[in-house]
This record gives C-alpha cells, sequence and structure tokens, in this order.
C-alpha cells in the first residue's frame, strides 16, 4: 500500500476509534464491572456513528492481508481471506467468507484490551446495521 494512503486510512481509524474508546470508557466506567465476565456483551445505540463508520472502517483499504484459506465442505470449497490495521493496540479486522455457491459474508471489527478489576480481556468492537455499537468482552489466559 503506498505510504500516503497508509497514514490517511490510519488517521481515519484513529479519529474514529478516538471516539469509540471515549464510550466504551463510558460505558466500563457506568457498570458494577465485578458483573463483566468472558462473553459479555455491552450494546450502545449509537446512530451518530454510522457514517463513520462505514466510511472509515467498512470501506477502508487495509494494507495487511493476514489469510487466506481454503476450507473444504460438503458443497464444495469456501474461502476465508482475512484484512487487517494495527494502529497502536488497536487491530482492525476484516474477514471475508466466500462459500461455494457464491454467497459472500463482510465482517469489519476493531480489536483492543482493557485490564477490568485484574483481569486481562480482549474486547471486540462491532456495529450493526441497527446503530448499535457492540462490545464483547472475552477474557484473556
Amino acid at each position: 500500500m503506498e505510504e500516503g494512503l497508509r497514514k490517511e486510512v490510519e488517521n481515519n481509524f484513529r479519529e474514529v476509534f478516538s471516539y469509540i474508546k471515549t464510550i466504551l470508557e463510558e460505558e466500563i466506567s457506568s457498570i458494577d464491572t465485578r458483573k463483566i465476565e468472558d462473553g459479555v456483551k455491552i450494546a450502545v445505540e449509537q446512530e451518530d456513528l454510522y457514517e463513520d463508520w462505514i466510511d472509515k472502517i467498512d470501506s477502508a483499504p487495509l494494507p495487511e492481508l493476514e489469510k487466506i484459506e481454503e476450507i473444504p465442505h460438503n458443497d464444495g470449497i469456501h474461502l476465508k481471506i482475512i484484512y487487517s490495521l494495527t494502529v497502536d493496540e488497536q487491530k482492525q479486522i476484516r474477514k471475508i467468507k466466500i462459500k461455494s455457491n457464491g454467497k459472500i459474508d463482510v465482517s469489519n471489527y476493531i480489536i483492543t484490551y482493557r485490564e477490568i478489576n485484574g483481569k486481562k480481556f480482549r474486547i471486540k468492537i462491532e456495529y450493526d446495521t441497527y446503530g448499535n455499537l457492540i462490545f464483547t468482552f472475552e477474557k484473556e489466559e
């Protein structure tokens, strides 16, 4: 990826993530952190984030091709392709699944990490079609 484009993509990501990070910190501070365990999801209505998410996350060209995997199924070969962008401690991921029947599923999400009550969590951040920002907490071992 050309260096100027990469810097633009990274800056766009930082801009959106700084907004998301503020929301995440507010949500963590407003709940009883002892209830945060592996698999806990927090959904926050954030319709005003829609355009930025589409423009700067869903549509961003990601510079790193992490994986191309062929998965044999009884109906034929399926492909899984993962692109990413790592900025500071965060990672933006685009997972593309192509089924043998031609159906394509694309998911975009962000991974970040937090320590809460002495426990390390991997936090998956997604944005759904209903305007909800979803934080999924996964305990790190």
